[in-house]
């Protein structure tokens, strides 16, 4: 027992040697690993030296190649500017060949001038030979132009005497006007005296009590003469007694309606021509515009066929020979309508306000709210008329009871349907005269559009 002890004892002390010596090499590997640990870290560092180095110097190299590259690029371009060098040299060689020819061909051309500058030397010679003959010439023609003048002088001297000749011509030519004018002023005088072919004996006229409308210097009254109804014009009674103005224009309007025959114009029957009271009797119309338009709209239809009679009267009157007679008082009031199946139809009555073109002209004759531009002067024509009947449009087309207002004309044209009416009532409406429509012109447009 005590030997087994003994030697479990030994072989424990074995064990520990044994451990011992194992420690102690293990001591030796652990030193032996951490100097190969150290080894091992020193290595990666130079590697990782050796890495960043072979990182620059591969980013050298590439440098070094992109710079090669820079370089072959630069070689290629050096190597065609060489070659278009060589190509500008040739064609400067061929062109300086091309020069010395031009300077060749410039050199003959000198002398071929050389031998012109003498021939033209001997011509200049030859001008001022003929020169010196020219003067000799111009002092001849000098010697003519002064007798010229002098028989001139003598021209000027019949013409004056022509032309007092012709001043006495003219005076007496005036003399002979004025006596003109004196046996002219003669015989409208005795021509008043006589009775015109218009006079109708008051007693053949029988007047109703029934008003047919007032106007600024008379009376409309319904009437009869030799059977038939009529309408029959009464001047105020205070008019003809305060001036005899108002009994030239009664007469001035029985003159002109006496003279004019239209289907569109309202019939002038005759008139009295007495002491009394004047009475202008014409056919009887069944009512105005002016009453139709306050009583209700019109139809596009009346509106197209009313303008056209209403157009066709004042083109009569225009086109009126010898003297165009220009109407200066067109407003609703003064177209009388009549129907004709179931269509009114119009006509243009009241020439109190009308005058013959070739007289002079008052301003402001009619109504102010039919009136074209003109109207408010004296520099009067045909084409004011159509500022007036463009009025009418527009108060044909307006609800019942408005009339057309100046200072609302652009507004109120705007508002009119009909395209092709509201172009022409602007035409009709231009300031300037001559940019209006003729009325054959507003005739064949309206005919036109009833046709459409």
């Amino acid at each position: 027992m005590v030997q087994l002890l003994n030697n479990v004892r030994r072989q424990l002390q074995e064990r520990e040697g044994q451990l011992s010596e194992k420690d102690r090499q293990l001591r030796e590997r652990d030193e032996q690993l951490r100097e190969k640990t150290q080894q091992l870290t020193n290595t990666q560092g130079k590697l990782t030296e050796r890495d960043k180095q072979l990182r620059e110097k591969t980013q050298q190299l590439t440098n070094v190649e992109g710079q090669l590259q820079e370089r072959d690029g630069e070689m290629r371009e050096k190597t065609q500017q060489l070659k278009n060098t060589q190509g500008q040299l040739q064609e400067r060689d061929g062109e300086l060949r091309e020069k010395t020819q031009q300077l060749s061909n410039v050199r003959r051309q000198l002398e071929e001038r050389d031998e012109q500058l003498k021939e033209r030397t001997q011509q200049l010679t030859n001008a001022q030979g003929q020169l010196q003959e020219k003067d000799e010439e111009l002092k001849e023609k000098t010697e003519q132009l002064k007798n010229a003048e002098e028989q001139q002088q003598e021209k000027d001297e019949e013409v004056s005497s022509l032309e007092r000749r012709l001043e006495e011509k003219k005076q007496q030519v005036d003399e002979l006007e004025e006596s003109l004018s004196a046996t002219s002023q003669a015989l409208n005088k005795f021509s008043r005296q006589q009775s015109p072919d218009w006079v109708i004996p008051r007693d053949q006229i029988q007047l109703t009590e029934k008003c047919l409308g007032r106007g600024g210097w008379g009376i409309v009254v319904k009437g009869k003469y030799c059977g038939c109804t009529v309408a029959v014009k009464q001047i105020y009674d205070d008019l003809l007694k305060s001036s005899s103005y108002y009994r030239e224009l009664f007469e001035r309007e029985m003159n002109i309606a006496s003279r004019c025959r239209h289907p569109c114009l309202l019939q002038f029957i005759g008139a009295t021509n007495d002491e009394g009271t004047p009475l202008f009797v014409t056919e009887l119309m069944e009512t105005s515009l002016r009453a139709l338009s306050e009583q209700r709209s019109l139809s596009p239809t009346e509106v197209s066929v009313i303008s056209l009679d209403v157009a066709q009267a004042l083109n009569y009157l225009h086109l009126k020979k010898p003297s165009p007679i220009i109407h200066r008082d067109i407003s609703s009031a003064n177209v009388l309508l009549w129907r004709e199946a179931d269509q009114w139809r119009g006509k243009v009555s009241d020439y109190g306000t009308a005058n013959f073109k070739r007289d002079i002209m008052t301003a402001c004759p009619g109504s102010r709210i039919y009136s074209a531009p003109e109207a408010l002067t004296e520099n009067q024509t045909e084409n004011q008329t159509l500022g007036y009947i463009s009025e009418l449009f527009i108060c044909m087309y307006f609800a019942p009871g408005k009339l057309p207002d100046p200072d609302r004309r652009d507004e109120q044209v705007a508002m009119v349907k009909n395209r092709t009416l509201r172009a022409l009532i602007r035409r009709c409406l231009k300031r300037a005269p001559g940019a209006r429509p003729s009325m054959e012109d507003i005739i064949g447009e309206l005919e036109q559009s009833m046709l459409d």
